[in-house]
This record gives structure tokens, C-alpha cells and sequence, in this order.
């Protein structure tokens, strides 16, 4: 190594020395502020106290919602405390104990109607109120608040596909906690948080499945009727059959998967639980795994909606019946496969026994390909080629009615 070359590297690690001793020296002053790394994530609540909620209202320009924990699973208050969708609320929870700071927002307090976040008793609208979510805990002390804004879209940089200009896409929304006016925008879109209760029940229902048989009840022999089948396989056919029924296996075999994927869209209480009174139609359907449903349905309003009840009942067979023949390995698991049936039908069961006692708002598809007259099921007779029903056939004369003309 040249001695210039020498020089140049001793200078150079004398400056790198200095530079290193003035940043320590700034550091340690205290008189500069510290500025995080753009890299850096800055969480919106430093401690939000997750294990500790016990209710969350939502409250919004004239509608405030609730729900809180029960004393086994979230309850919507405004439900009469019908059970919430737990697994929403958990996720919400979480997502808000790890929001992140995306980009903080310069702006005053005359300035929160630009980005929704109006207080909501000052909101000239609903769309221009902040929507405030306030997390409480068991004693009722409020633990933290967070006031949702606009909804931020950003450009895809392509036109939108049904006009208007470019396509947008949300990407986040504009918020602020409830003990601070500063105005951060953040990367979830909160879409979850809504003020409607039917967004927060629990929309688990009843399921049948292997129809045995079914009935439809409405107060005429003449027009109700019950369909049976020997086995899962097997087709309908009616309980008692009148002289010259002919049962149409195309317009019942839909039938079978009668209620097998049913929806719940509300639960009515209040003054429309007294409005909506399921006794119009009465459903009794009964499985091959020996559940027995009573379901009954009201009156269809002009949105195709309808009121339903439901009761359910089982009685199960507590021990196997043994083959002949079996080996013990054999027999030790088919004990094991028939007993892990019998706790999953159980478990059904004690699921669905818990439906009783509401009234459920439902689509009327649900029961609209069921509600048919015995009539209707019928194989409908065609008539013969060439002929209208009611026709002489030409040349024909019957006694009673006049020749055709010419005979």
C-alpha cells in the first residue's frame, strides 16, 4: 500500500470518527426530537387493554348498538341478548390491539367533517357522522374509544369498468382515538362495524338432514300431505295414497334436501316480534338419524320474507348392535365410529334445541318449492295428439249432441 493511499485511508476513518462522536453527542443532548423511521410501525393505542373488554357499543349519527359478554358467549343487547357471531368481534378486537399507523393526517378539528369524523350529535348526516366504537369492561368502565371515518380508496390506475372514471379500490380509513384529536389513516376499513343487529347475531341454524318424511299442515285434508320413503336412497311416496293418485317423483324429489342449508337474515323482537306470528304453515319432517322437526312459517311480506319457529326433538340409540362374527379389533372400532356419531348427533342437537323460542326472519325461498298442494304433486295427464280436451273427433257422433255438418 502507497503511503498516499495510506493517508487518504487514516483521514477518512478520522472523519468517520467525528461524524460517529457528534451523532452520540446529539442523542444524548436531549434538545434535538427524535424522529421515527419511516419503516418504523407506531401502533394506534400503545397498551389497548384486549383481555379486559367485556361490551363494545357503536354508536352513530341517531343509532347506537351493543353488545356484550355474556355468561357464555357475546350477546346483541338489542336482540333481547340473542347470541353475537363471536368470531367478528374477536378478530375486531385483535385487528384494533395491532392497528398500525399508516400515514398521520394534518388537520383540525374544523376540518373532521372532511374525513367523516364528526361527532355524531354535531353531523349534519349519517354519512358525514364518525361512527364511535367505545370499549368497556365488566364494571362498565370505559377502557378506550375509536371513532371510524371515510373510507380511503386509492386508484388501480385502470378505468372503472362501469364508468365514471378510474377504478378505486378501498385501502384503508381515516380514524382517531376518543381521548386524542390527532387523525391518522390506517390500513383496515373497519367494513365489519355496523349499526344494523342483524350484522352481529350468531346466523348459525338447523340443518336436516335424510329426510324420512314430510308433512305440510295448513287445516285442509285436501290439500296437505305427508310423503315417506323406506330408505335415504329411495324415492317419495305419499303416506296414504287416494285412488288414482300418481305421485310425480320430478316435482318432489327437490324435497329431499328440504331445510338442508336453511338462513337466518334477523330475529324479531319488540314490536315486531308481536307483528310476525309464525302460524300460517306448519312443516314436520322426521331423519333417518331419528330427529324430528316441527318448523312453522307466517305470512310473506312484499320484501318475500317471512316469520319461522322451529322445535326439534331426537331420541338416539345409546348402544351399538353388535354384527356377528366380529373380531375384537373390529368391534373396537366400530364402537369407536358409532359412539363418535352419537356425540356429533348429540352435539346437533343440544346446538339446535337452543333455536327454540325465537322467531326467525327468513327468505320465503326457503319454503316456496314446498308449499305446494297435494294436487300439484301430481303426474298431470296429457292428451292424446290431434285431439283439445272437450273435442269430437271428426265423423263421430255421440248421442245426445248433433251430427257434424255433412254427416
Amino acid at each position: 500500500m502507497g503511503s498516499k493511499t495510506l493517508v487518504r485511508l487514516i483521514i477518512a476513518l478520522a472523519v468517520i470518527g467525528v461524524i460517529a462522536a457528534i451523532l452520540h453527542f446529539v442523542g444524548s443532548g436531549g434538545g434535538v426530537s427524535e424522529i421515527s423511521s419511516s419503516t418504523k410501525k407506531k401502533k394506534v393505542f400503545s397498551d389497548f387493554p384486549i383481555n379486559e373488554v367485556a361490551s363494545i357499543t357503536v354508536e352513530g349519527k341517531g343509532e347506537t348498538l351493543t353488545v356484550k359478554k355474556g355468561e357464555s358467549t357475546w350477546e346483541v343487547a338489542q336482540r333481547d341478548g340473542y347470541p353475537a357471531n363471536e368470531k367478528p368481534i374477536i378478530g375486531m378486537l385483535r385487528d384494533i390491539w395491532d392497528l398500525n399507523i399508516v400515514q398521520p393526517v394534518t388537520i383540525g378539528r374544523t376540518q373532521y367533517g372532511r374525513v367523516n369524523l364528526t361527532a355524531p350529535a354535531e353531523a349534519p348526516s349519517a354519512e358525514e357522522s364518525a361512527t364511535i366504537v367505545t370499549f368497556a369492561g365488566a364494571d362498565g368502565t370505559e377502557l378506550a374509544s375509536l371513532w371510524l371515518g371515510k373510507v380511503y380508496e386509492k386508484s388501480e390506475n385502470r378505468p372503472n369498468p362501469m364508468g365514471g372514471g378510474m377504478a378505486t379500490s378501498e385501502a384503508g380509513r381515516y380514524i382517531k382515538r376518543g381521548d386524542s384529536n390527532s387523525v391518522y389513516l390506517v390500513g383496515n376499513t373497519f367494513d365489519g362495524v355496523s349499526l344494523d343487529p342483524s350484522e352481529w347475531i350468531d346466523k348459525t341454524f338447523f340443518k336436516v338432514d335424510g329426510i324420512r318424511s314430510i308433512e305440510i299442515i295448513r287445516g285442509d285434508s285436501t290439500i296437505d300431505w305427508k310423503l315417506v320413503r323406506d330408505d335415504a336412497a329411495g324415492d317419495f311416496k305419499f303416506a296414504k295414497t287416494a285412488e288414482g293418485e300418481n305421485l310425480d317423483q320430478t316435482k318432489v324429489s327437490s324435497m329431499k334436501s328440504a331445510f338442508s342449508n336453511p338462513q337466518i337474515e334477523d330475529v324479531f323482537t319488540g314490536k315486531e316480534l308481536a307483528e310476525n306470528k309464525a302460524d300460517k304453515t306448519t312443516y314436520k319432517i322426521s331423519t333417518f338419524d331419528d330427529f324430528d322437526y316441527t318448523i312453522k312459517v307466517g305470512d310473506k311480506n312484499d320484501l318475500n320474507e317471512l316469520p319461522m319457529t322451529i322445535s326439534v326433538s331426537a331420541k338416539f340409540t345409546e348402544k351399538r348392535k353388535e354384527g356377528e362374527e366380529e373380531s375384537d379389533v373390529e368391534k373396537k372400532q366400530l364402537d369407536e365410529t358409532f359412539q363418535k356419531n352419537l356425540e356429533t348427533l348429540k352435539a346437533k342437537l343440544e346446538g339446535e334445541k337452543k333455536l327454540e323460542g325465537h322467531v326467525f326472519k327468513i327468505r320465503s325461498y326457503l319454503v316456496d318449492s314446498i308449499t305446494t298442494e297435494r294436487g300439484e304433486l301430481l303426474v298431470e295427464e296429457t292428451p292424446q295428439e290431434g285431439a283439445t280436451p272437450g273435442e269430437v273427433a271428426p265423423g263421430v257422433s255421440l248421442p245426445g249432441f248433433p251430427s257434424a255438418p255433412g254427416n
